[in-house]
């Protein structure tokens, strides 16, 4: 067996085993698949890059320390994704990942022949093509009966930010959380503008918030609760860019009849996105009420 192919078989093998590890860790379970079939990936990845290298450079020091880099660099990118509560655990998924890599790297210069460019990249590309495949199909079928949340994933966690609009301009403190065995996220939201010459008064605004995942619709809903006794339920629309996630309203309570209402929440970074609310009446456009930029909170 070529280095490079014996690579991508001992590094799946061992990705594998480090995303069913995962099993070990009950938090870990609305991401399962996702887990399993990236570690495999990535162990493919390390085992291919690891046995090329191999071929080239033929050094056991220098080869367990390129699968340890190789697989530190990608375990710390699939480590910024954060859990279903909005932490990253970068210690628990560089470790091991940067260990298997190490022995993915002592494997490849301590086994495996030195074959032809054009046999090893052809039978390497073949063992990749055929484990991948089956992965990547899965996972795009399964995703989302596994984690249907993926779309609002990011949104978990504590934020603060400031918003301006008709009310003039405040401050906005806001978190999101899994509730009722996860089946909801729950949204409380406190925004606060002080007396100014648009708002003479000022006003301390607070609703909460619920979403859920309409199985039948295949998309998500949005229920506000406002202080003043107004809810809103919206409807997440299709077709929204990447990045950018659309909610129109479908239903008001303690509204006057013809108005409707729309949100737009936009992903600038992992750690930041813009809020926008638009009113509108009858047929007329859609009018900016407010629109916020949080960061996310380390509290």
């Amino acid at each position: 067996m070529s280095k490079p192919l014996l690579g991508v078989v001992v590094g799946a093998a061992l990705g594998l085993l480090d995303g069913l590890s995962a099993f070990l860790s009950p938090d870990a379970a609305p991401m399962m698949l996702q887990i399993v079939v990236g570690s495999t990936i990535k162990g493919l990845v390390t085992g291919l890059l690891a046995g090329l290298f191999a071929r080239r450079m033929r050094s056991m020091p220098l080869g367990i320390a390129f699968g340890l880099a190789v697989g530190l660099i990608l375990s710390y990118l699939a480590a910024m994704a954060p859990d279903s509560q909005g932490n990253h655990h970068y210690f628990e998924i560089m470790l091991p990942g940067g260990l298997l890599a190490a022995i993915v790297g002592f494997a490849t210069q301590r086994y495996g022949r030195v074959t032809g460019v054009g046999a090893d990249a052809a039978k390497a590309m073949a063992a990749l093509f055929l484990v991948v495949s089956p992965g990547l199909a899965s996972a795009s079928g399964k995703a989302d009966a596994v984690n249907p949340w993926a779309p609002l994933q990011f949104l978990i966690g504590s934020w603060e930010g400031e918003s301006e609009g008709q009310p003039g301009k405040g401050s906005v403190k806001r978190s999101y959380r899994f509730a009722l065995s996860d089946k909801f996220i729950h949204e409380q939201n406190v925004s606060t503008y002080p007396p100014q010459p648009k708002n003479e008064k000022g006003e301390i605004h607070e609703h909460w918030s619920f979403f859920s995942h309409d199985r039948a619709r295949h998309t998500f809903v949005l229920r506000q609760f406002h202080q003043e006794g107004f809810v809103n339920q919206y409807v997440m629309t299709a077709g929204s860019p990447a990045g950018t996630l659309v909610f129109e309203t479908e239903a008001l309570e303690n509204v006057p009849s013809g108005w409707k209402a729309r949100e737009t929440y936009q992903v600038v970074s992992p750690d930041e996105f813009t809020e926008t609310f638009e009113l509108a009446q009858g047929n007329g456009a859609y009018e900016l009420y407010s629109r916020a930029r949080f960061k996310r909170s380390l509290q």
